[in-house]
């Protein structure tokens, strides 16, 4: 995609391919991408991105590209052509087809689920602020926590108390933003409220047919969709107290046979997996003592539930629970989660040394032949992003970079407006960092420089820990602040 300023003789081009060419094409509503009316005038197909925002613009065939000519934007009236080739970038496009597991309508669990953190959710919003939010709410307490989303409902939790003794489970209606149930609940174990600890951290995970919530007091529970009790285990008492220094930030994994949590505590570690139906054991794998925050990753097909916490890097059996390779001698590796792809198992970590990639594909104890590559930075709360070209990496400083997969090599780096608590999202040619300060900018996709197509700020309360992307909305947590941004309803 090119840009340029029109020339006499290209606008007068422009203005006959408008007067004598017609095209079943249309500008997105936010301004950022072309679509196409598919076969039988069902739906609208991706075509392409615009590299800047516009409106009351013209849309011209120009050979086998595209001319965008003109228009406006907030700013003022644009004085710049977009030369477009919609083949290209259209084929790159998966075809969204708005069935579950392609998130349009769904994000089941911390990083959305299976695909980590890639949203296929049709017209995405690219630009927002204070000004143009759907809704704003306040949840009944505090939470560090990501909203999931299942349809039309958006699951929260949260606490409150100076011993974190109160829990709520919330749900809000997507559209609305109106609750539509919370339940509340008293800690199995109570812990002191203060600056140094998780506050309603574990995201939590829906179905078809339960929502699965887990706390810092341990207590791990099913609902029904519309609030009802299913089970409760308090872990604390089955197992040991679940206290310890910043408290428990590790968030629900679904599979598809089990609900997973992993605990991570100075004397005892383990991960848990249980019915989805029922709350009862299917197996637990006991690990090492170390305390962590990371969540367990399920690798792509399924295969392996990948954990990276304390020192450590190990890959389980789904069915059984039984350790299927490890790798050791690693320190800082306590807050982000893995990467997982078809290849590589890729680390962040607070010390230089634990942010690195390791070769996929051996069983047993791992060794430093396996390590692929050194990323050579330490990472920040959110986890390392691997999308189309890059792998994306985020210090504690807010500067982010674009690491080659093969090599680690860096690309290119980028100074963020702020640093961040989440891990980045990819959508089509998109790529959005959001920072603890509110502020989420939006970058191109592309792995030859950092190209920043939107900058959006947004003002919050506390830091940003999470969000939801699915069909025309992005759910942003920030705190006790629950904001959707998108298309009104």
């Amino acid at each position: 995609m090119t840009r340029t300023r029109p020339s006499s003789r290209l606008a007068g081009l422009a203005l006959a391919l408008l007067l004598f060419a017609a095209a079943p094409l249309i500008a997105q509503e936010d301004a950022a991408g072309i679509y196409r009316l598919g076969a039988g005038a069902g739906s609208w197909e991706f075509v392409a991105g615009l590299a800047d925002r516009r409106f009351m613009h013209r849309l011209a065939p120009f050979g086998d590209r595209l001319l965008a000519v003109g228009g406006s934007w907030r700013t003022g009236h644009l004085a710049t052509i977009e030369i477009v080739s919609p083949g290209d970038e259209a084929a790159d496009q998966p075809v969204d087809d708005r069935a579950p597991e392609r998130g349009a309508t769904r994000w089941p669990g911390f990083l959305g689920g299976r695909e980590p953190n890639v949203s296929r959710a049709a017209r995405l919003p690219l630009a927002w602020s204070d000004d143009s939010v759907v809704w704003r709410i306040t949840t009944p307490g505090f939470g560090q926590s990501s909203p999931v989303i299942w349809d039309d409902t958006v699951f929260l939790t949260s606490l409150e108390g100076a011993m974190k003794e109160t829990l709520f489970i919330t749900a809000v209606d997507l559209e609305a933003g109106t609750e539509r149930w919370h339940r509340t609940l008293e800690a199995a174990e109570a812990f002191e409220w203060n600056d140094y600890v998780s506050k309603g951290a574990p995201t939590p995970a829906v179905d078809a047919e339960r929502v699965y919530a887990f706390f810092d007091s341990g207590d791990l529970l099913a609902l029904t969709h519309d609030g009802e009790s299913v089970w409760h285990r308090k872990l604390g008492a089955e197992y040991g107290t679940v206290g310890g220094n910043h408290g428990v930030g590790n968030s629900v994994l679904l599979t598809d046979d089990a609900v997973v949590v992993l605990l991570t505590r100075r004397t005892y570690s383990y991960l848990l997996a249980v019915d989805p139906a029922t709350g009862e054991t299917l197996w637990k794998a006991d690990r090492e003592p170390g305390v962590a925050w990371s969540t367990p990753m399920l690798a792509p097909g399924g295969g392996e539930i990948v954990v990276s916490a304390s020192g450590r890097i190990e890959g389980f059996d789904p069915a059984t629970g039984e350790r299927l390779w490890f790798f050791e001698d690693l320190r800082g590796n306590h807050v982000p989660s893995p990467a997982v792809t078809e290849d590589l198992v890729i680390v962040g970590g607070m010390a230089v040394g634990a942010n690195l990639a390791l070769r996929r594909g051996r069983a047993g104890g791992l060794d430093r032949s396996d390590v692929a590559w050194m990323a050579g930075s330490a990472s920040s709360f959110g986890s390392p992003f691997a999308y189309r070209d890059c792998v994306y990496w985020v210090n504690p400083a807010g500067a982010a970079r674009c690491l080659a997969p093969e090599s680690g090599d860096v690309r290119w780096t980028h100074r963020l407006p702020a640093s961040t608590w989440a891990t980045p999202l990819g959508h089509e040619d998109r790529v959005y960092f959001f920072t603890e300060s509110g502020t989420t900018q939006v970058l191109r996709a592309a792995a030859d420089a950092p190209h920043v197509i939107a900058t959006n700020p947004l003002s919050v309360g506390a830091p940003v820990t999470g969000f939801a992307a699915v069909d025309d909305a992005i759910v942003i947590r920030a705190g006790s602040e629950v904001i959707r941004v998108g298309r009104q309803p």
